[in-house]
């Protein structure tokens, strides 16, 4: 299954109907013709009221394929940081706690994308790069255009001591390393792709249907 957030609701492409059941919220549509994509993701963008939908399509890769043709493309990446102590870097932007992550220049590695944005998103460096831990789709508007950003997420680990400091050009007002402790209280708030992120890393936490 592929989710794609808008805001906190969910489009999900799934290539069965099963994944979509336990899910209180879903509305769920087969497509049988690539007609129907472009009807449904539309709806569902206008559609406040739908809070999640489920399209159900098999091959799922031709399907996402269809989706993307709907939106202007972007690639970013970002880092899931810790200490060996455990603590997790986080940033404060928009009134919500986030993770740094940013989009990729020409020419550059999403590797080097997702070091790179740490650097500048939380002032340190010094970073190792490790294993690969996700990928998500999140939609949102600029200006004219409908955006659909796929960003490739890795884990780092930190060990040096420099203190973070947020990038207030990019309305960043905090850089922290939080601690496994206060996460249970963090995450229910956090956006839901990057609920994702923390889940595909091992770290859960209680999330209400508010938040997606």
């Amino acid at each position: 299954m592929v989710k794609i957030f808008f805001n906190d609701r969910l489009l999900a492409l799934s290539g069965n109907w099963t994944e979509g059941a336990a899910d209180v919220n879903a509305i769920m549509r087969k497509v049988t013709k690539k007609s129907d994509i472009a009807t449904l993701v539309t709806a569902f963008l206008e559609t406040a009221q739908w809070r999640a939908l489920y399209l159900i399509s098999d091959p799922l890769p031709a399907l996402l394929e269809e989706v993307k043709k709907m939106f202007t493309c972007v690639e970013a990446a970002g880092g899931m940081v810790r200490k060996p102590s455990g603590e997790v870097l986080m940033i404060y932007r928009n009134n919500r706690w986030d993770l740094p992550k940013g989009h990729r220049e020409a020419n550059e590695s999403l590797e080097e994308t997702a070091l790179r944005e740490v650097e500048e998103e939380c002032g340190i460096g010094g970073l190792q790069l490790l294993e690969r831990i996700t990928a998500t789709y999140h939609i949102y508007c600029d200006n004219e255009n409908t955006v659909l950003k796929r960003t490739e997420w890795y884990a780092m680990n930190y060990t040096g001591t420099a203190t973070p400091a947020p990038q207030t050009i990019e309305g960043i007002t905090q850089a922290e390393w939080k601690p496994l402790s206060e996460l249970p209280a963090i995450l229910p708030t956090v956006y839901c792709s990057i609920y994702e992120v923390f889940c595909a890393a091992g770290i859960n936490g209680e999330r209400s249907t508010e938040n997606g």
